[in-house]
């Protein structure tokens, strides 16, 4: 039996070929990738989670780093440069931050507690505080690929 690998973005990418950059940077969207992008939401419908992919989210947030066109949301997270709640309905929730996956332990900041730690969704796009009473956050990002690195590339024809 014989098996054929699927070449991939990754590859095509590590492969460096320069008539491929082009089309390979634009699946990525390598721009946006490079930008950080800061995100001060107010004004939230108190919950624990928060999408912050929808238009929802966006319409309540003020929005830096990243000029977004009509009708495009945030792009998922790749990487948390800081995270911070700004108000929820019970005050007990408000402080800094760090990420788990969505198997992780979260923890609300008190006076024992340096920061909170909140969860992440595998696909990077829903922020899942301990408390179900946020209303307000301050997300510093960088955003996730706009195509999976390991999606299946043909190399475009001559």
């Amino acid at each position: 039996m014989t098996t054929t690998k699927t070449r991939t973005i990754r590859a095509a990418l590590d492969d460096a070929s320069l008539g491929e950059l082009s089309s390979l940077l634009t699946l990525m969207k390598l721009g946006t990738i490079l930008s950080p992008i800061k995100v001060v939401a107010q004004g939230l419908t108190a919950a624990a989670s928060h999408d912050i992919t929808t238009a929802a989210f966006k319409a309540l947030a003020t929005i830096t780093g990243i000029t977004l066109d009509t009708g495009e949301n945030l792009p998922a997270l790749g990487g948390c440069l800081s995270l911070r709640c700004t108000a929820n309905t019970g005050g007990t929730h408000v402080g800094t931050y760090i990420l788990t996956d969505v198997a992780g332990v979260m923890l609300t900041p008190a006076t024992s507690t340096a920061c909170g730690v909140a969860r992440i969704s595998d696909d990077g796009k829903t922020i899942t505080f301990p408390g179900a009473d946020i209303t307000a956050f301050i997300l510093e990002y960088m955003p996730r690929a706009d195509t999976s690195p390991d999606t299946a590339y043909q190399s475009p024809a001559p």
